[in-house]
């Protein structure tokens, strides 16, 4: 298992794209034992999804969790993996006359997200430097869109793959922190109705979500742009005299 240095690591990114506080780790619980050795992990007595758990850790820098019985719906547990989804969770009546004017597509939108596995006890989510997730599935980031950039531009900095993004509609929880749990690539989503009503997101706030791993390979990619000139906040043309300073002279000849 892979340790990781959380304390440099928000340093670098706060270096890198001003990021102001930690990463939110978020570890999937397979029992309630391995649930009791974390420490001051808090529960809330109210419903909320897995949304409102990620916020407080991004906004207040809590350790929260959700468990089977704090969820409001199995909706939201069978996204997070806390519930088997059966007939009834994929017949669509939830969103129907909701987010879809007719029962087939808000079938087609519950077929389309991609959900965890079931079987897990909880979801425990805590800033990655607080030092309660030893080792967190995914670690997810709430950003503007020009350090969502940068970010993924310095994680195709070395072994070039491209990225592709999904668009799922309500519950884009199942485009970010979903995505990544199960594929273990970088994911992206524009905050939902709920993740902005229940959860906080802001405004003008995208997600990103990486493994552990990716995230500290964006990280040393963006540090390798920044030797090359390309570094956040990104200077508007009318700023800097040329179209990119620090940029190698052959770059020119392209």
């Amino acid at each position: 298992m892979a340790t990781y240095n959380w304390a440099a690591i928000v340093a670098r990114l706060n270096k890198l794209i001003r990021y102001g506080c930690a990463p939110v780790g978020m570890k999937w619980i397979k029992t309630e034992e391995e649930f009791r050795q974390i420490p001051k992990v808090r529960i809330q007595e109210k419903h909320y999804p897995t949304c409102v758990a990620v916020g407080q850790a991004h906004q207040f820098g809590w350790t929260t969790a959700c468990k089977f019985e704090n969820y409001h719906a199995n909706y939201c547990r069978g996204i997070s993996g806390l519930f088997e989804r059966d007939g009834k969770w994929y017949n669509g009546e939830m969103f129907n006359k909701v987010w879809f004017e007719e029962l087939e597509s808000s079938k087609a939108h519950n077929r389309a997200l991609e959900c965890v596995p079931s079987g897990h006890y909880a979801i425990v989510c805590s800033p990655v430097d607080a030092g309660k997730i030893e080792a967190p599935d995914v670690v997810v980031l709430y950003t503007s869109s020009a350090q969502a950039f940068m970010l993924f531009a310095g994680w195709q900095y070395k072994g070039y793959e491209k990225l592709e993004f999904s668009f799922v509609g309500e519950s884009t929880c199942a485009d970010s922190w979903c995505h990544t749990f199960n594929t273990g690539k970088p994911g992206f989503a524009i905050p939902s109705f709920a993740d902005r009503k229940f959860g906080g997101a802001g405004e003008w706030e995208v997600r990103v979500s990486f493994t552990p791993e990716d995230l500290v390979r964006a990280i040393e990619g963006m540090e390798g742009m920044w030797k090359a000139g390309l570094r956040y906040p990104i200077a508007p043309h009318s700023l800097t005299t040329d179209v990119c300073p620090g940029m190698p002279p052959h770059y020119l000849e392209f």
